[in-house]
């Protein structure tokens, strides 16, 4: 052994191997560990970053909801002060002193309620005809030559909206457009674009309309609130029920349109809620929105996928680096027990090497109890079950021949089977050209569905044939019955494109005679025959083949007794019930050993009188090898 390569020596060593496929299996369970970590602490960060953004949006949507009804409580107060009612129904009639009176109440009482609430950054007060206060926080001027009637009709189409918070409209645009602002003001997006809130003002005694309220508050307040609680690398989107961007991080998708911006992150947005990713600007990201009940307003948040991954591969070089350690520990030991434990097997393998033809009486000594013990009395065991055998081959060629003798037999009485329907068909098909040149043409074509019957009917040795085949067979079998029962008549609705689906042999035909024979016989065979052939509709490896008579159908006791006898088919069912239908009881079995998951045949009654039997084949069909 000492001049034999190692290399060598390891692959010829049971112990080896089996040390070898232990540290290889270990290595897999430390590596699947590995990744099973990984993965499960990438969920959990996933999990947890779900969680954030849920928290982020539930919190800022509170809080934008906060400032939206805090602004519908500012305007409730045209409702509640009679000076402001008055003011509304009189403006018009005041005299220019008295207007000035009215602007300053006014000034005093609302320009306090803002300026409480630092979120409301305008109020703009009308009557039914023109602007009579405004307070604007941008320190704005109006346009002299605006029309004012034209605002006023947009207040009113606004305030046909259907959506209602706290009695008031909301909607999203720019500063009023009879308002002019700095130019370097609006440089600011956030501060040209806002939020409207439209209330219309009505008095109490006649209740009738008497004026609007408007209350604004730009989207850099917004963008506070967005900004409060939000953690790194998350970005947001603040839209409308109908897509419209109220406030982002990027200020040139304000005004624009989720949906037509990115049309493929705005379909998952359904629902009250929901966590999902998605590719935007070329980058995965983990998206959740959440939609407000009281706004409807909905708040989209996003973060790179990439960032969730590196954040959760934190921890894989030290937990890499502790499997690493404990692989190289359980191969050392594994590698120590392997060869303390099969020691008594090598001695055993070095006995048995030297084992040759001349030795086959030989045995070994069992000396222990355990698997090299079994492992030393099963090879005693084999040795005397071996000899047993050679002793047992002769007489087992002797009944190898006997069986080969018995299966040429069988062989040649199948042929002998075979000769006598071909002679059959090849004699009538000879009576019916006689036939033919005698001029009896109506006896010639008889004996023509015959032949074509009986031609059809030599495959019936064939375990499958198409449906054309089986379509075939049927057409001259009912042809022969319509030369017997004129009044016959036969339909066939066959889907061409399943002509070639193979079927089991000889299906149809028990079932298109039991038709004819039990069904039209009561009606002086006067009716129709109709077969269809139809692919499933809910099922297209499912095709669906229906045999259709309006004859006198079945009464209810015969009607149970054929559903018995198709249920028992194939299992403990009375001779005489078995002859009787020995027809639809071949075709049952047939069909379940074929199709072993449908149905099977089933009978159903006609509105107009008869039955149709039902019976479902499959698209292909799963042969054992």
């Amino acid at each position: 052994m000492e001049n034999v390569p190692f290399v060598f020596r390891i692959r010829k060593s049971l112990s080896a191997k089996i040390i070898w496929t232990n540290a290889g299996i270990i290595l897999l369970v430390f590596v699947s560990l590995i990744f099973a970590a990984v993965g499960i602490n990438y969920q959990y960060t996933l999990e947890n970053e779900k969680q954030k953004m849920n928290i982020y949006i539930s919190n800022t949507l509170s809080s934008v909801d906060n400032k939206l009804k805090d602004m519908g409580r500012v305007s409730l107060m045209t409702f509640s002060d009679k000076r402001t009612q008055e003011i509304l129904r009189r403006y018009d009639a005041y005299e220019y002193e008295k207007q000035l009176e009215s602007m300053e109440y006014l000034r005093g009482q609302y320009t306090s309620l803002i300026s409480i609430r630092e979120d409301i950054n305008s109020v703009f007060i009308f009557d039914l005809d023109s602007l009579i206060f405004r307070h604007d926080n941008l320190d704005s001027s109006i346009r002299n030559d605006y029309e004012m009637t034209t605002f006023l009709r947009q207040i009113e189409e606004w305030e046909g909206k259907e959506r209602s918070l706290s009695g008031c409209r909301m909607v999203v645009g720019t500063q009023p457009e009879f308002m002019r602002y700095s130019a370097w003001l609006m440089e600011n997006v956030y501060n040209k674009h806002c939020i409207y809130l439209v209330r219309q003002i009505k008095s109490f005694s006649p209740h009738e309309v008497i004026g609007h309220i408007l209350l604004v508050t730009n989207m850099e307040k917004i963008r506070e609130s967005l900004n409060e609680y939000i953690y790194e690398d998350v970005f947001y989107t603040l839209l409308t029920e109908e897509g419209e961007i109220v406030c982002s991080e990027k200020a040139d998708y304000l005004g624009k349109n989720m949906g037509d911006l990115y049309p493929e992150v705005y379909r998952y947005i359904e629902g009250d809620s929901g966590v999902f990713q998605e590719r935007q600007d070329g980058k995965n990201y983990l998206m959740a929105y959440q939609k407000s009940e009281y706004s409807g307003l909905v708040l989209m948040t996003r973060k790179e996928i990439a960032l969730i991954e590196k954040a959760a591969m934190g921890f894989t070089g030290i937990t890499v680096a502790v499997f690493l350690l404990l692989l190289v520990l359980a191969a050392a030991l594994t590698g120590r027990s392997v060869r303390k434990t099969l020691r008594p097997l090598t001695e055993l393998s070095d006995s048995m090497a030297h084992f040759n033809q001349k030795d086959m009486g030989r045995r070994f000594a069992v000396t222990t109890e355990d698997e090299t013990g079994k492992l030393t009395a099963s090879f005693n065991k084999m040795m005397d079950t071996l000899n047993q055998l050679i002793e047992s081959e002769y007489e087992s060629k002797i009944r190898l021949r006997e069986a080969q003798l018995k299966q040429q037999k069988i062989s040649l009485l199948y042929l002998k089977n075979q000769i006598n329907p071909h002679f059959l068909y090849n004699t009538l098909d000879t009576i019916r050209i006689k036939a033919e040149l005698n001029g009896d043409k109506e006896v010639s074509a008889m004996i023509m569905q015959m032949v074509n019957f009986f031609r059809l009917g030599v495959n019936a040795d064939s375990e499958m044939v198409s449906v054309y085949h089986e379509i075939r067979l049927i057409q001259s079998y009912l042809n022969l019955m319509r030369y017997r029962y004129p009044a016959l008549n036969c339909e066939y609705e066959i889907d061409e494109n399943l002509l070639s689906v193979e079927m089991p042999n000889f299906i149809l035909q028990p079932l298109v005679e039991n038709s004819v024979m039990h069904g039209m016989r009561q009606v002086g065979y006067r009716g129709t025959i109709r077969l269809s052939v139809s692919r499933d509709g809910s099922n297209p490896e499912n095709i669906v083949i229906k045999v259709y008579d309006n004859g006198a159908g079945m009464s209810p006791e015969a009607r149970k007794h054929l559903e018995d006898v198709l249920k028992n088919a194939g299992g403990d069912l009375r001779e005489e019930n078995e002859n009787k239908h020995i027809g639809i009881v071949n075709v049952q079995k047939r069909l379940k050993i074929y199709y072993p998951d449908t149905a099977g045949l089933s009978y159903h009654d006609n509105p107009e009188g008869g039955v149709t039997v039902i019976l479902i084949i499959k698209n292909n069909i799963e042969r054992e090898e």
